[in-house]
Formats: structure tokens, C-alpha cells, sequence
């Protein structure tokens, strides 16, 4: 192989070798899919219905990701990704604030969090843990 031949081949490799490694270190790849939510009320220890929630990247954010049906709302929240856990900042939706973290082991995620009304609205809280288990 000539040298002309082997810095073609470094030019057209080396971006190749780049993209493949950066999608390999994307944490959020852990934790896309489609998940069966099973949650459960802390504070009126009363079991939700069972449903599905979808989480996928983000893609104006390197970490974020956008849980879709949240709470069985069929909202959107977003939330950040940082090796195995997930973190849901505090966020509006309608009258509602949503706020909580998660760890991935698996394929499960163990989400803790919490649902309240905004100030000035009827007084409503929530503190919920699901368990969220990707569907193969």
C-alpha cells in the first residue's frame, strides 16, 4: 500500500472511528426504549394502573433525554442522563410540577419522584415510586 493510499485510508477511518466511539460513551443509550411503569403512591401507599412510557435522547442536549407518558399523563418531561442514573430537574406541565431521580440496574430503572400543584392552584402532592422495566 502506497502512502498516498494509506492517508486516504487515516482521512476516511479516523471520523469513522470518532462517531463510533462518542455513540459508545452515550450514557443516554442505556436508557432508551420502551418501559412497562408499574408506580406506586408513598403517601397514599395506593397502587397506579400499570402502563408504558417511552424514554429517547434529546437531541439538542449531550445528556438529556425526553420520558414520554410520564406519570400517565401522555406529557413529555425531560431529564438528564449521568452514567447509571437519571435525574428529572424540576419542571411545569398544566397546573402540575414534576421533580425526581432514578438509577438504572439492568433493565430496570428505579425512579423516585414527586407530582405537586403550583402555588396559587388547588394543594395536591405526590410521591411516587415506579419501577420501570424495558420491554424487549
Amino acid at each position: 500500500m502506497n502512502m498516498a493510499t494509506r492517508i486516504a485510508l487515516i482521512f476516511f477511518l479516523f471520523p469513522l472511528a470518532l462517531s463510533c466511539s462518542k455513540d459508545d460513551t452515550d450514557d443516554r443509550n442505556k436508557f432508551t426504549g420502551r418501559y412497562e411503569v408499574r408506580e406506586q403512591s408513598m403517601e397514599t401507599f395506593a397502587a397506579r394502573e400499570d402502563y408504558e412510557a417511552r424514554i429517547r435522547k434529546d437531541p439538542e442536549t449531550e445528556d438529556g433525554v425526553v420520558i414520554s407518558n410520564f406519570y400517565n399523563f401522555d406529557i413529555d418531561v425531560m431529564a438528564s442522563v449521568e452514567g447509571n442514573d437519571l435525574f428529572i430537574f424540576p419542571q411545569e406541565y398544566n397546573i402540575f410540577e414534576f421533580e425526581g431521580q432514578g438509577t438504572l440496574s439492568g433493565s430496570i430503572i428505579t425512579l423516585e419522584y414527586t407530582v405537586r400543584s403550583l402555588p396559587g392552584e388547588s394543594y395536591f402532592f405526590d410521591r411516587l415510586q415506579a419501577e420501570m422495566t424495558l420491554k424487549e
